[in-house]
């Protein structure tokens, strides 16, 4: 049986700037990412409701906020899950792994981190190209990284799946050294109208709570102290200060 969904109510908070955020819509839980493919999973009756905030505009669900690791992995991230994210085995951590390297081959003897790294698949393949890659994933009771020791901290497909953007933020960033930087990918939703509960990136099966738009990504790492970058509307670098092997 799935475990009880959080309802906040027509009005909550954002959980990144804490401006008023009415209710978007809601979701079926079964709601997944492959629905765009023709792949629709049975409707399950559990409504997930949205939130989406005023002013930096986060579409942000609170129906998960009581989760331990232990409910996500029985509801979310089980055997199951496959189905409605085939690529996350095989072909998304092959075409990570040849994306980092192209990003940090400036630099010489870097140490990488892989956050949210689920299986390792990805570090492994850097390995294999002769990176100091390591993974950790917060979902697994591993043994926990030196914080302040990596030079890049690799953090993909990850912040779309907390349900505390800022508590996820500052957890990654703590294993960068001074001059260390955060790669990380999250689709940001830019301009979307009201109640678009259509859009594919607005999955509940595939554990996509929080979806970002540039302007909340600003927010939300300005309040660590960071610059944020954009690459393109998916991948993402966040700083404190910019490594001379990035800014030459």
């Amino acid at each position: 049986m799935l475990k009880r969904l959080h309802f906040a109510g027509p009005q909550t908070s954002c959980k990144i700037c804490k401006g008023p955020a009415p209710l978007y819509g809601v979701a079926d839980f079964n709601k997944n990412c492959l629905e765009r493919e023709k792949v629709f999973l049975p409707l399950l009756g559990e409504p997930v409701y949205y939130h989406q905030c005023e002013s930096c505009r986060l579409i942000f669900s609170t129906a998960f906020d009581d989760w331990s690791a232990a409910d996500f992995k029985a509801h979310i991230y089980n055997d199951d899950y496959v189905t409605v994210d085939p690529e996350y085995v095989e072909i998304r951590p092959r075409k990570l792994a040849g994306m980092v390297f192209n990003f940090i081959k400036r630099g010489t003897n870097l140490k990488l981190l892989d956050y949210g790294g689920g299986e390792g698949k990805t570090a492994a393949l850097l390995r294999e190209k002769g990176i100091a890659a390591t993974s950790w994933d917060p979902m697994a009771a591993a043994a926990l990284p030196r914080e302040s020791a990596f030079d890049v901290v690799t953090c993909f497909e990850v912040f779309e799946h907390t349900p505390q953007p800022v508590v996820t933020a500052e957890d990654a960033l703590r294993f960068l050294k001074p001059q260390g930087v955060l790669l990380f990918s999250t689709l940001t939703a830019e301009g979307m109208p009201p109640r678009h509960m259509d859009f594919w990136y607005i999955a509940p099966r595939n554990g996509h709570i929080t979806i970002y738009s540039k302007a909340a990504l600003k927010v939300l790492f300005e309040s660590l102290g960071c610059t944020v970058h954009h690459f393109n509307d998916n991948v993402h670098m966040a700083y404190r200060q910019l490594p001379a092997w990035l800014a030459t």
